[in-house]
Protein backbone atom coordinates (compact mmCIF):
# COMPACT_ATOMS: atom_id res chain seq x y z
CA UNK A 1 0.00 0.00 0.00
CA UNK A 2 3.04 2.56 0.65
CA UNK A 3 4.27 1.34 -2.69
CA UNK A 4 0.68 2.45 -4.62
CA UNK A 5 0.90 5.96 -2.57
CA UNK A 6 4.48 6.49 -3.26
CA UNK A 7 3.54 5.75 -6.92
CA UNK A 8 0.75 8.75 -6.79
CA UNK A 9 2.61 10.93 -5.60
CA UNK A 10 5.30 10.21 -7.83
CA UNK A 11 2.99 10.80 -10.69
CA UNK A 12 1.31 14.05 -9.22
CA UNK A 13 4.55 15.59 -8.54
CA UNK A 14 5.52 14.64 -12.32
CA UNK A 15 2.04 16.34 -13.64
CA UNK A 16 3.30 18.88 -11.84
CA UNK A 17 6.52 19.39 -13.45
CA UNK A 18 5.27 18.60 -17.06
CA UNK A 19 2.74 21.19 -16.84
CA UNK A 20 5.17 23.46 -15.80
CA UNK A 21 7.42 23.09 -18.41
CA UNK A 22 4.81 22.88 -20.83
CA UNK A 23 3.72 26.32 -20.17
CA UNK A 24 7.37 27.85 -20.76
CA UNK A 25 8.34 25.11 -23.31
CA UNK A 26 9.01 27.96 -26.21
CA UNK A 27 11.23 30.10 -24.13
CA UNK A 28 13.38 27.15 -22.67
CA UNK A 29 16.94 26.76 -23.36
CA UNK A 30 17.89 23.80 -24.77
CA UNK A 31 19.73 22.37 -21.77
CA UNK A 32 16.35 22.57 -19.85
CA UNK A 33 14.62 20.65 -22.41
CA UNK A 34 16.97 17.70 -22.52
CA UNK A 35 17.07 17.54 -18.43
CA UNK A 36 13.00 18.02 -18.37
CA UNK A 37 11.90 16.00 -21.34
CA UNK A 38 12.77 12.44 -20.03
CA UNK A 39 10.42 13.52 -16.67
CA UNK A 40 7.73 14.00 -19.29
CA UNK A 41 8.08 11.26 -20.78
CA UNK A 42 7.91 9.02 -17.81
CA UNK A 43 4.61 11.12 -16.81
CA UNK A 44 2.92 10.05 -19.54
CA UNK A 45 4.12 6.61 -19.17
CA UNK A 46 3.10 6.49 -15.33
CA UNK A 47 -0.40 8.09 -16.36
CA UNK A 48 -0.91 5.22 -19.02
CA UNK A 49 0.00 2.66 -15.70
CA UNK A 50 -1.87 4.57 -13.60
CA UNK A 51 -5.13 4.76 -15.81
CA UNK A 52 -5.22 1.10 -16.84
CA UNK A 53 -4.48 -0.35 -13.43
CA UNK A 54 -5.25 2.14 -10.74
CA UNK A 55 -8.28 4.09 -11.72
CA UNK A 56 -9.58 1.12 -13.26
CA UNK A 57 -9.91 -0.13 -9.57
CA UNK A 58 -10.55 2.90 -8.37
CA UNK A 59 -13.20 3.99 -10.91
CA UNK A 60 -14.47 0.28 -11.17
CA UNK A 61 -14.94 1.01 -14.73
CA UNK A 62 -12.55 -0.69 -17.94
CA UNK A 63 -11.07 2.67 -19.31
CA UNK A 64 -11.82 3.84 -22.83
CA UNK A 65 -8.57 5.87 -23.42
CA UNK A 66 -5.33 6.01 -22.55
CA UNK A 67 -4.36 8.79 -20.79
CA UNK A 68 -6.02 9.38 -16.89
CA UNK A 69 -7.39 12.94 -17.89
CA UNK A 70 -8.98 12.03 -20.76
CA UNK A 71 -11.08 9.79 -18.57
CA UNK A 72 -12.02 12.43 -16.19
CA UNK A 73 -13.05 14.17 -19.36
CA UNK A 74 -15.44 11.35 -20.49
CA UNK A 75 -16.94 11.03 -16.87
CA UNK A 76 -17.69 15.06 -16.51
CA UNK A 77 -18.96 14.68 -20.63
CA UNK A 78 -21.05 11.66 -19.81
CA UNK A 79 -22.96 12.26 -16.87
CA UNK A 80 -21.07 8.95 -15.22
CA UNK A 81 -23.12 9.47 -12.02
CA UNK A 82 -20.19 9.58 -8.85
CA UNK A 83 -17.33 8.86 -11.55
CA UNK A 84 -18.55 12.42 -12.41
CA UNK A 85 -18.89 14.23 -9.32
CA UNK A 86 -14.71 12.50 -8.44
CA UNK A 87 -14.18 13.78 -11.51
CA UNK A 88 -14.77 17.37 -11.33
CA UNK A 89 -13.38 17.25 -7.83
CA UNK A 90 -9.76 15.61 -8.53
CA UNK A 91 -9.91 18.25 -11.84
CA UNK A 92 -11.09 21.56 -9.69
CA UNK A 93 -8.90 20.50 -6.92
CA UNK A 94 -5.63 18.78 -8.40
CA UNK A 95 -5.11 19.10 -11.59
CA UNK A 96 -6.69 22.25 -13.38
CA UNK A 97 -4.48 25.13 -11.73
CA UNK A 98 -1.44 23.79 -13.13
CA UNK A 99 -2.76 24.48 -16.66
CA UNK A 100 -3.76 28.50 -17.76
CA UNK A 101 -7.70 27.43 -18.93
CA UNK A 102 -7.54 24.26 -16.82
CA UNK A 103 -6.10 21.37 -17.12
CA UNK A 104 -9.00 19.31 -17.62
CA UNK A 105 -11.26 20.77 -20.87
CA UNK A 106 -14.22 18.55 -20.22
CA UNK A 107 -17.60 20.70 -19.75
CA UNK A 108 -19.57 20.87 -17.30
Amino acid sequence: MIYLALYIYAFYLLFVVTMAAKSVWKTLPLTAKILLAPAALLAVFMDVIFNVFIATFIFMDLPEEYMFTQRLNRYKLEGAGWRTSVAKWLCFNLLDSFELGGHCKGTP
